[in-house]
């Protein structure tokens, strides 16, 4: 069964224990708590791992997000889900679009994107 057969309150119910470790993950900078849920060859890439460290030095955003979210939608493009909601910072005013999306990888849900816009 592809994860996109899921309903809505499933994706959800899978998807946000995954978010808020990659949250909490992001704002104490962690790199192997963030990349936990990321498949193997994304999480041991030095390309990927060197652009989230730049963001977490030189964007407050990514090191001040709020754990509390406002889901939009769930979202099912060819076999990825993705959860839509409105992501707020303790310290960078406004509102901000997060997407977060999840992929069935050999029988694990991995995360294969993660975007605050």
């Amino acid at each position: 069964m592809s994860i996109t057969n899921k309903t809505d309150e499933e994706l959800i119910a899978i998807a946000l224990p995954m978010i808020d470790t990659v949250i909490k993950a992001s704002n104490q900078k962690d790199w192997d708590l963030f990349s936990m849920y990321q498949t193997e060859a994304e999480a041991q890439d030095p390309e990927n791992k060197n652009n989230v460290l730049k963001l977490w030095e030189e964007n407050e955003l990514f090191t001040s997000l709020n754990l509390e979210r406002e889901i939009l939608g769930v979202l099912r493009r060819e076999h990825i889900a993705q959860i839509v909601w409105k992501q707020t910072s303790r310290k960078v005013p406004g509102e901000f679009l997060a997407r977060y999306f999840i992929k069935e990888i050999d029988g694990q849900i991995k995360e294969v994107g993660f975007l605050i816009h």
